[in-house]
């Protein structure tokens, strides 16, 4: 199979991609420089080159810049290349496809996660679809809600799971679980005692490391500021939830996260926890799939299971301080 149709890479306009000229760019993006490249694919370096700028001549758009040191990825280079690592692994899934006794179990899905929630979900939902569906491949992408938010538009996931997510439109969202959140802070020292609780109002005395807007717990908590009369003193804008945590370890300050970010450190005496209260601050999990016309089957069964393990995660504990949505019973 020598080439790939690619219907609106130029709009309307139908452009034809040769897969060994997508394959080189691939290796090239990964090795940093054609030297490089050329020896890991026993490709002259001149050839090599060729069909850089052919790729480049028929997408219209610059992919790579050279620089004394080798060559980096352009804006459009590194969208191209985050298609290409999909599209390549479908062709090469061909052979497998056509002779598995049903297709239909077979395919490529992608699924984004936020750090947190990944951490408690990802290795079963990973262990359960290669079980279930072994001709089935997935790519599990992290980021940020927000950073999540926008691949889902972009059509660059199949399945998402988000916090606090606004409405989107092409996007359906199922909330899918409700989890307390709290105000993490430094150790406490033996024999002082800690409420196990703080209201709004003394929040503003606080110094909090907090992540930049538009992250999705920033604006959970602005909006709740706001709406009980309360001025947030932001210390630090850190978007990483590790680095925050190390941070406030550091006594640089506190921080508010779902009690689950924060649980396994408390256990250990790393950090200290008080619930927010009058009221509680709510923090809720959806799950956001595309809006598409016929959307995959492999995609639908993603979502099916990636509900499933959510549920079974809080049934079980291992998402603690979690509650299903619809789930009074518990």
């Amino acid at each position: 199979m020598r080439e790939l149709e690619f219907g609106q890479l130029r709009g309307a306009e139908e452009t034809t991609i040769d897969i060994r000229g997508l394959r080189y760019f691939v290796q090239v993006a990964r090795a940093g420089s054609l030297n490089r490249a050329s020896a890991v694919l026993n490709v002259a370096q001149s050839a090599l080159s060729r069909q850089l700028m052919k790729l480049e001549d028929e997408l219209g758009v610059a992919l790579l810049v050279r620089h004394g040191r080798g060559v980096r990825l352009t804006r459009a280079g590194t969208t191209l290349l985050e298609h290409a690592h999909a599209v390549l692994l479908q062709i090469d899934q061909i052979p497998g496809v056509v002779r598995t006794p049903d297709p239909r179990f077979a395919g490529h899905v992608v699924l984004g996660v936020p750090p947190a929630a990944g951490l408690l979900i990802a290795p079963s939902v990973v262990a359960e679809l290669r079980n279930r569906w072994p001709q089935a491949s997935l790519q599990v992408r992290e980021g940020i809600s927000s950073s999540l938010e926008e691949w889902l538009l972009d059509r660059r996931l199949d399945v998402a799971v988000l916090y606090n997510p606004p409405p989107l439109d092409g996007v359906a969202m199922t909330p899918i679980l409700h989890e307390r959140m709290v105000v993490a802070g430094p150790p406490v020292k033996r024999g002082k005692p800690q409420p196990e609780t703080i209201r709004w109002r003394d929040l503003s005395e606080l110094q909090l490391i907090l992540p930049s807007l538009p992250h999705s717990n920033r604006r959970l908590i602005e909006q709740a500021a706001i709406q009980h009369g309360v001025r947030l003193n932001v210390a630090f804008e850190v978007d990483s939830v590790a680095m925050t945590k190390a941070m406030v370890k550091r006594g640089l300050g506190a921080t508010i996260l779902a009690f689950a970010a924060v649980a396994a450190d408390a256990e250990r005496s790393e950090l200290s926890v008080r619930f927010i209260e009058r009221p509680s601050l709510i923090s809720t999990v959806s799950i956001g799939m595309p809006r598409e016309r016929q959307p995959s089957w492999l995609a639908g069964e993603l979502l099916v299971l990636v509900r499933d393990v959510i549920a079974r995660s809080v049934a079980d504990g291992s998402w603690i301080g979690a509650k299903v949505i619809g789930d009074h019973g518990r």
